[in-house]
């Protein structure tokens, strides 16, 4: 009698078999399922070596740091320490300025954006006189000064009862200058190459007349003879800005290196690498607004204590890295 096609029998069905007589039998890989939802939707393949950096604890501490960075104000924050110089929570307050660099970046952007509000607001009540470009640069850099004289006030703030400083300064006054130089420079570039009227470029839209305070063409500064005057006037007033903001930032170097920087040859090497970056943006400064350029065109003069300081601080460890591989080679 023939054999059923579907057996009964209780008997287990045996494996199918190889094309080779010799080929091992292999038992399939294991999967694990993550347990389905309540929905009853269908389970998905989950690793086996899956990464802890997923698991609820992390990303509620995740969460909660994100939502810390965006609670920052640093505009109030630097205003508070100006308001109240002597108030030493207003300068601790100053160590919750995020470590994140994009994040750093970020609350410099606003800043610089509340400055420019500022001039526009300002200069459109001068509606008898527009500016020079260099003026409207140092008109941003005049409504910035209270950042720099925050950080003067943080750097040089000491602990209370004490004549020890305050500590933990040195990393967000650093990386908050930093991206304020940065930043200007940006905009000042911006600005510089942005589209004119007399090029035949649309410059009325409400955009550009919130960013930018209206100014002279190149051709009405020619045909004014009082402009090369009032552009030295901005041009040294500038420049003295610069001179403060240099200074603070050389005192900030010099902090951070004093509290991160020892013993750390990779946060050195991109200290020199951001220095180098600010020689470049000081040049173009230099050349698009004339600050810096009694000496030279190329702006060695701006910002020149800091970028020294900088610079020293990186070549201290590839000096200290060179003895080493020396006394390696000797021995």
């Amino acid at each position: 009698m023939p054999a059923l096609r579907h057996s009964t029998s209780s008997s287990p069905r045996k494996p199918p078999p190889h094309s080779s007589d010799t080929e091992p039998f292999e038992t399939p890989v294991r999967r694990r399922y993550k347990s389905s939802d309540a929905g009853g939707s269908t389970p998905s393949v989950a690793s086996s070596s899956s990464s802890t950096a997923g698991t609820p604890r992390k990303r509620q501490r995740k969460d909660a740091s994100r939502q810390a960075k965006k609670e920052v104000d640093l505009e109030q924050l630097l205003r508070d320490v100006v308001g109240q110089p002597d108030s030493n929570s207003a300068v601790l307050a100053l160590k919750t300025i995020p470590r994140d660099e994009r994040a750093t970046r970020a609350l410099v952007a606003q800043v610089i954006h509340s400055a420019k509000g500022a001039v526009v607001r300002r200069c459109a009540r001068r509606k008898d006189r527009r500016l020079l470009e260099t003026e409207l640069y140092y008109e941003w850099l005049h409504e910035l000064e209270y950042v720099v004289c925050a950080f003067e006030i943080a750097l040089e703030a000491k602990q209370p009862g004490t004549r020890r400083r305050v500590t933990g300064l040195g990393r967000a006054s650093y990386t908050a200058l930093v991206h304020l130089v940065d930043e200007f420079i940006d905009e000042v570039n911006a600005h510089h190459d942005r589209p004119h009227a007399d090029a035949g470029a649309d410059v009325g839209t409400a955009a550009a007349a919130l960013l930018y305070p209206a100014t002279l063409t190149l051709v009405e500064e020619a045909r004014d003879p009082s402009t090369d005057a009032r552009s030295d006037a901005a041009r040294v007033k500038a420049e003295g800005a610069l001179e403060r903001l240099d200074s603070v930032l050389a005192s900030a170097v010099r902090r951070y290196k004093a509290e991160c920087g020892r013993a750390n040859p990779t946060l050195a090497a991109r200290v020199g690498g951001q220095a180098h970056a600010l020689a470049r943006g000081c040049c173009l400064l230099c050349e698009q607004t004339g600050y810096g350029a009694a000496e030279d065109d190329m702006g060695d003069v701006l910002l020149e204590h800091a970028r020294e300081a900088m610079e020293l601080w990186k070549g201290e460890y590839e000096e200290s890295e060179d003895q080493l591989d020396e006394s390696d080679a000797e021995s």
